[in-house]
């Protein structure tokens, strides 16, 4: 056991798999058959597929609402199969364990992780006999995940840390001048486009307002403050800006979605 981490038994999954398919429920069956005490929780299993940000956007800003001692397996992992990197990152007293593909930047900075590279080694003495060459979220990331929570893991093989590992392919928010610029990282079920964009920058401005689409868009505190079928910006609950349309749909209102620009002005 780490000094930085003391497993708890609750483990979270995130995933671009969809529910699809026997994959999900394949990985938690390996778990329970490492560790049948393990309670497992599903993040999400609609991150964006192939695009290893978003999980990332999600778990730094989900993590702190489970208990201390949670692992938090995540596999977006286009690079299955390949040579890239498992990641083991030591956070706020939580373990993170990923691909190294960009997913975990955002993480490591949030938390101050301190991150080691598994060597084949480890890898090999946790994971299923026979590795497939396309599905390591259940042959070596499940059974990874198990023994992490069971406080069964060998942090002593872990060797030393690094600082070595794929940033995110997301640049964070920027301010210049006046203006602060960020990006819509995705939608959600409502098609609400949920921003970079962090509620401290937000309050730096005595107005703001937000610019997104061709359009000027007022700052409201929540949905119901705006008339069905305005656009609205607000701070939603994970602390980032996010813009809405009442009761429709913004993403189709304003055509814009993942990756698209979004800024935020001082109200002239």
């Amino acid at each position: 056991m780490s000094k930085h981490f003391k497993p708890s038994g609750v483990v979270t999954v995130t995933t671009d798999f969809g529910h699809r398919g026997p994959f999900v429920g394949t990985m938690k069956g390996v778990i329970v058959s490492r560790f049948p005490a393990a309670r497992i929780i599903d993040l999400t299993h609609e991150a964006y597929v192939h695009w290893p940000a978003e999980a990332g956007f999600w778990i730094a800003r989900s993590y702190h609402y489970f208990p201390a001692g949670t692992v938090h397996l995540a596999v977006v992992d286009p690079g299955v199969g390949t040579d890239r990197s498992v990641l083991l990152a030591l956070g706020d007293g939580h373990a993170f364990l990923a691909p190294d593909n960009g997913l975990m930047a955002e993480v490591i900075d949030k938390t101050g992780a301190t991150v080691y590279r598994l060597r084949d080694e480890v890898i090999e003495a946790h994971a299923l006999r026979d590795v497939s060459a396309t599905f390591h979220g259940r042959d070596v990331f499940a059974p990874l995940a198990a023994r992490l929570a069971a406080g069964e893991f060998d942090f002593a093989a872990l060797g030393k840390a690094t600082h070595d590992y794929v940033p995110s392919i997301i640049e964070p928010a920027e301010r210049r001048g006046a203006q602060l610029t960020g990006v819509v990282i995705t939608t959600d079920h409502f098609g609400n486009l949920i921003s970079n964009i962090e509620r401290a920058d937000v309050e730096a401005f005595a107005q703001p307002l937000v610019q997104a689409g061709g359009h000027e868009i007022p700052l409201l505190r929540t949905y119901g403050d705006a008339q069905p079928g305005a656009l609205l910006g607000l701070i939603n609950s994970f602390g980032v800006l996010e813009i809405a349309c009442a009761e429709q749909n913004a993403a189709q209102t304003l055509g814009i979605g993942r990756g698209a620009p979004i800024k935020v002005v001082e109200k002239p």
